[in-house]
């Protein structure tokens, strides 16, 4: 028999087997994150675990700019047949409001396959920066007349917009210097050339211990067992501030509801996964799995809540 005929009987007969994937196209879990940013490293660790759950090859496919747009317009636009993933994080649901003339809709483009991972972030400084916490750094700049300056990792990101809550709330005079990738925007940070930045705790953590940084808040509703002494910005006096980061994994909008629930099912399985968890928590982060519909809610409220942060502080695309 005829190699065509095998793979074309192989395909009629819907064989899973890592062999057949090969041989086909691979599924791409594509990402907005360049490799070895955060979210390259969460699709990666999905794409290994869920390809040998769901008996095929996943590659990940790396589509910086844009602030993540470009990764979600090939997504959005992709055949709706289990193929194309987006593997992203809370940016997602920011970027309609933010850019009103986005080629695709990132709430109404997508159908949900679940959470992935949830992380809090950290209010890092620089050690000299006067003020152990933020809301003595904070009043020292309010009573001093003193900018404070802000390492932002791009227009429109979580990060940036949490910085512009904190603005409206306190009145401080808080200037942004937006730098192209956390790494750089940190870097500066602990050179002493910006005061502070909002990073992930996996992120600033060996900063942090080395003294390189110093914790003012930490953005979870309690505490973190990794920087204990380190108060939350609810204790810090700040409502309304608490917002965890967090990662997930959408398909085409018109992905039939067969998919998505395979899709579901392998990710919560993955998730399950001693290995997988804990390398998850070795970087910070904590395994979410649960339903798609959960996921769903998350994003239409993230897209209203940041949308009314937009419109009030009057934020406009570069």
């Amino acid at each position: 028999m005829k190699l065509s005929h095998l793979l074309a009987g192989a395909a009629l007969l819907g064989l899973s087997t890592l062999a057949a994937a090969q041989i086909q196209n691979a599924t791409r879990f594509v990402t907005g994150s360049a490799a070895g940013g955060g979210v390259d490293n969460v699709a990666r660790m999905m794409a290994e675990s869920m390809g040998a759950i769901m008996g095929r090859t996943i590659v990940v496919d790396n589509k910086p700019g844009a602030s993540y747009n470009i990764a979600g317009d090939i997504v959005a636009k992709a055949a709706p047949d289990g193929q194309t993933a987006l593997v992203t994080f809370n940016v997602h649901p920011i970027s309609g409001a933010l850019h009103p003339n986005l080629p695709f809709d990132p709430v109404k483009d997508f159908r949900a396959v679940g959470m992935i991972a949830t992380t809090p972030y950290a209010i890092v400084a620089n050690p000299n920066l006067p003020g152990s916490n933020l809301k003595e750094v904070i009043a020292l700049a309010k009573t001093r007349g003193r900018t404070l300056n802000f390492a932002s990792i791009g227009l429109g990101t979580p990060q940036h917009l949490m910085m512009e809550r904190l603005k409206q709330q306190t009145g401080a005079d808080i200037r942004m210097v937006h730098y192209k990738t956390p790494s750089t925007g940190q870097t500066d940070v602990v050179a002493g050339h910006v005061d502070f930045i909002i990073s992930t705790i996996a992120f600033c953590e060996p900063l942090v211990k080395a003294g390189r940084l110093k914790v003012l808040a930490v953005t979870s509703n309690e505490r973190l067992p990794v920087f204990p002494d380190a108060p939350t910005v609810i204790e810090s006096g700040y409502r309304g501030f608490v917002t965890d980061g967090w990662y997930a994994m959408l398909l085409p909008a018109k992905t039939p509801p067969a998919t998505v629930a395979a899709y579901n099912a392998a990710l919560n399985q993955a998730l399950a996964q001693p290995a997988i968890r804990d390398k998850f928590r070795a970087s910070g982060l904590t395994p979410t799995p649960g339903k798609a519909e959960v996921l769903d809610e998350q994003i239409k409220e993230d897209a209203e809540m940041w949308k009314k942060v937009i419109v009030d502080q009057g934020i406009k695309p570069e």
